[in-house]
């Protein structure tokens, strides 16, 4: 098994009973200590303000306070703390969120996400609007399993909901200042009004900024610093006692540098590691300006409760990155993004309850529009490097990818020294001329038929003459772009309905089911505006039968054969135009049945089966003859059993819940195909079965202490071979664990308390998470991210009026080396990087209230 090469293999292990003693000592000790109680935690998981221990399901919440006090920004982070949650992201426009190891790997538009992120009950449709900073948050609830019942589509693996604070009726300021370290600055201004007796008003303006935490060595630009700004205004207007009108509006810009990515093959480095300066030579850019806007009417009758919400969300972005993480011109590739995206949203709903039944009945509307083009760009050069790493893994398939790739770098620096550069690529583009039958057609154009029948070419000195032209077009390093454009006209329907039926004082049943009808109209458009050189510099050329041996020879004379339009990065399989409109629909009926049974006043235990729906979408990037232009949508099936208790005077709260699911049609994209390698997205069968802990203790008055646990094992039952682009059942992942997927975690929190004499307090906080080692990258399964451990301080200080805090803060407090992932379009030239967690981070927060 390989590692990160350069590093050195950690083999710490988290040791399952260091959870189960903790516990055990918790439940030891407790009774005797005079404790606080763990507050109620109010969610909307199932559509009502509910208590979260009444809610079967199991969902993560956090208070805007306790993101506030974990230096968390965005969600990427939230992951870190959420067991059976991971969000490995290394840019903000491409972000991936996996519940459970179920994930979306395709960061185009012709597919959605797995899991659905909604703001304040308006569904994001695409994940480069959905990172948002959690500013200015009330909470954020992290619901697992599927939820395709109330949530609906696009929420197989789960779904995230943050809910921004709600204008209040008081007059306050509050001002939030960030230094750090790397140049760290950030500040949160929050306005709340009361304009009158049933108006109210809220503004908030945040920015952060941070320097990159690493040198370009080949300067001209920086990678890994954030720049953003965010504005919130929302106005309350309650009528009347039973009626609430709410309008929310946000603005947000990012101006900043994009992933860090460097790469991992040993010859490539600038230094030792990944971890150190690097060298790029594509500028990185992450830009994007989103607006949002939503009304929320809710209304009470004597039976039930009308809510509606009406939403429009719109963002504009562009994302470039180095994707070979060198900045060797021999190894030029880059790529950009841009997305032109807005939405529509309508949602009516209707709450009720009787004596023992509560019960939802709701429809929804949405419209998505979608204009989204993703740009690549090389050299003359990395054609060549390409066309070697190709032959690499046709001759030593029992390497290693990085093994590989780094044997074709060296091979690209020894035919440079012999003179030899462009070989390999009128090599390469001779085999493909061979493949498709233009060697014949060029020998009738000779008018030699008769003369070689039952004979070809000697590949070796066709390739000779080939040189002439491919030794001055590969030196030239000219610009090699390439583009495709997609476009979408998405829209979605649903009627649902969810019923609880109290059966008796100890048990419930919950019932519920969503008719959902996807259409899509989708377009591709890309066509190469490169060209490779095709001549012969004329001599004799031998001639060989179908065995290789000699048959004789001909002379050709000098042959301009022109030029042929040519991508290896939208190959298309032949294709070198491609302008296709395509329409498709997918309908499901989704549901959940639920048992739950209170045992005690503080203590409820469940079952549930519950199912998700994903609609199908298109290949975006590229498909040929024989391969399906759109795919089938996914389904799962969850099955799982669940226990919520408060106990010991609800000063231990233990959540815990084990769950099995198996996943029908999962949307894959991978790198796959010969003779050029391009993105194809097929359908595979998955299964997964897992745990998840919970606890939280208020030990004492002044200490509080929080863990939990999740353990993971997932498993691809079928894969979907793609046989007319070179694929065979060897390349079948069956059997194999899914990517990014670590089968245990960790996380522990403690929490003291110091009251002062003059009535403030000192606060002293330190987090602790372990993540277990995963695949790194579904193109090279050899690559395992190592496991890791960070350690979290904090140490605040809070006024006796609370109108003023300060806190000193560390992350990574080791400065723990992690990376955050491997591969990436880098690997088809051979280039494959890797991308980092941050350094050791450590700065101040000082907060005054009016």
């Amino acid at each position: 098994m390989m590692h990160d090469v350069g590093s050195t293999p950690k083999n710490r292990q988290f040791n399952l009973s260091i959870l189960s003693g903790t516990i055990a000592f918790l439940t030891a000790v407790s009774g005797g200590l005079h404790a606080a109680e763990i507050e109620e935690v109010v969610v909307t998981a199932q559509k009502r303000a509910e208590n979260l221990q009444e809610v079967p399901i199991a969902i993560s919440a956090f208070s805007g306070e306790n993101i506030k006090e974990s230096g968390v920004k965005n969600l990427t982070d939230l992951g870190r703390y959420t067991p059976g949650v991971e969000m490995h992201n290394d840019t903000a426009l491409q972000p991936t969120y996996s519940i459970r190891g179920i994930q979306t790997n395709d960061w185009t538009v012709g597919s959605d996400p797995a899991v659905a992120v909604y703001v304040d009950g308006v569904y994001t449709g695409r994940g480069a609007g959905a990172e948002i900073p959690l500013t200015d948050i009330e909470r954020v609830e992290i619901l697992k399993g599927p939820q395709g019942t109330l949530f609906g589509r696009n929420a197989t693996g789960g779904a995230i909901h943050i809910i921004t604070s709600k204008p209040q009726a008081d007059n306050s300021i509050e001002l939030n200042l960030t230094a750090g370290n790397y140049g760290r600055q950030s500040s949160d201004l929050l306005f709340n009004r009361q304009l009158n007796d049933n108006l109210f008003a809220r503004f908030s303006a945040s920015t952060n900024r941070r320097d990159p935490f690493a040198d370009n060595l080949a300067g001209g630009f920086s990678a890994g610093d954030q720049d953003t700004k965010t504005y919130r205004a929302s106005v309350l207007w309650e009528p009347s006692d039973d009626t609430e009108v709410l309008w929310r509006a946000d603005y947000g810009v990012m101006d900043q540098g994009s992933a860090l990515r460097t790469t991992i093959v040993p010859s490539l480095k600038v230094g030792t590691d990944v971890f150190g300066d690097y060298a790029l030579d594509t500028p990185t850019i992450e830009d994007r300006d989103a607006f949002g806007t939503s009304l929320t009417v809710s209304k009470d009758f004597d039976s039930f409760t009308f809510t509606s919400i009406t939403a429009y969300r719109k963002f504009d972005a562009h994302l470039q990155q180095d994707e070979d993480g060198t900045a060797n011109p021999d190894h030029m590739f880059g790529s950009a993004n841009t997305d032109d995206q807005s939405q529509f949203s309508q949602e009516f709903r209707l709450n009720g309850a009787t004596d023992n039944i509560k019960w939802t009945l709701g429809a929804s509307y949405s419209q998505e529009e979608l204009d989204h083009t993703t740009y690549a760009y090389f050299t003359t050069g990395s054609i060549e490097s390409f066309a070697i790493y190709e032959g690499v893994k046709a001759l030593y398939p029992e390497l290693t990818q990085t093994e590989q790739e780094d044997l074709a770098v060296i091979n690209r620096q020894l035919l440079q020294s012999l003179g030899q550069e462009g070989i390999a690529s009128a090599t390469f583009v001779y085999d493909l001329m061979l493949q498709r039958g233009q060697v014949d057609e060029l020998l009738l154009a000779l008018g030699a038929p008769d003369y070689v029948s039952g004979s070809m070419l000697n590949p070796e000195d066709v390739v000779a003459q080939m040189m002439a032209g491919f030794q001055p077009w590969i030196a030239s390093d000219a610009p090699w772009n390439e583009s495709v454009r997609n476009t979408g006209d998405y829209r979605s329907t649903a009627i649902y309905g969810d019923m609880t039926w109290s059966i008796s004082d100890k048990m419930d049943l919950t019932v519920g089911a969503r008719y959902t009808y996807d259409k899509k109209d989708f377009t591709i458009q890309t066509a190469y505006g490169n060209s490779i050189p095709l001549s012969l510099s004329g001599g004799e050329v031998g001639l060989v039968d179908g065995d290789g041996n000699a048959v004789g020879t001909m002379t050709l004379p000098p042959i301009d054969l022109g030029s042929e339009l040519f991508g290896i990065a939208f190959y298309n399989n032949g294709q070198t135009q491609l302008n296709s409109k395509l329409s498709d629909s997918w309908s499901d009926i989704s549901g959940r049945i639920v048992l739950d049974y209170r045992w005690t006043e503080e203590m409820m235990t469940y079952i549930s089966l519950a199912d998700g729906f994903k609609a199908g979408g298109f290949n975006s990037l590229n498909f040929g003859p024989g391969v399906e232009s759109s795919f089938d949508q996914e389904d799962v099936v969850n099955l799982e059993v669940g226990l919520k208790s408060n106990l010991f005077d609800n000063r231990v709260r233990l959540n815990a819940s084990v769950y099995a699911y198996e996943y029908k049609n999962l949307q894959e994209l991978d790198l796959v195909g010969v003779p050029i390698p391009s993105y194809n997205l097929r359908n595979a069968d998955a299964e997964g079965t897992g745990a998840e802990v919970e606890v939280q203790w208020a030990a004492t008055d002044s200490l509080f202490i929080a863990g939990n646990y999740s353990y993971l094992d997932t498993e691809f039952t079928d894969y979907q071979i793609i046989e007319v682009i070179g694929e065979t059942e060897a390349d079948s992942k069956v059997g194999q664990a899914r990517v990014s997927t670590p089968e245990s975690k960790f996380n522990l929190m403690a929490e003291y308390t110091v009251d002062l004499a003059s009535g403030g307090e000192f606060i002293f906080r330190g987090d602790y998470n372990w993540t277990d080692e995963r695949i790194g990258s579904i193109t090279d399964r050899t690559r395992i991210v190592d496991d890791y451990q960070l350690f979290n301080l904090r140490a605040a200080w809070n006024s006796a009026s609370d109108n003023y805090s300060m806190a000193l803060w560390v992350q990574n407090l080791t400065d723990e080396e992690v990376a955050g992932g491997y591969g990436g379009t880098g690997a088809a030239i051979g280039a494959s990087p890797a991308w980092r967690f941050m350094p050791r981070m450590y700065g101040a927060d000082f907060t005054a209230r009016f």
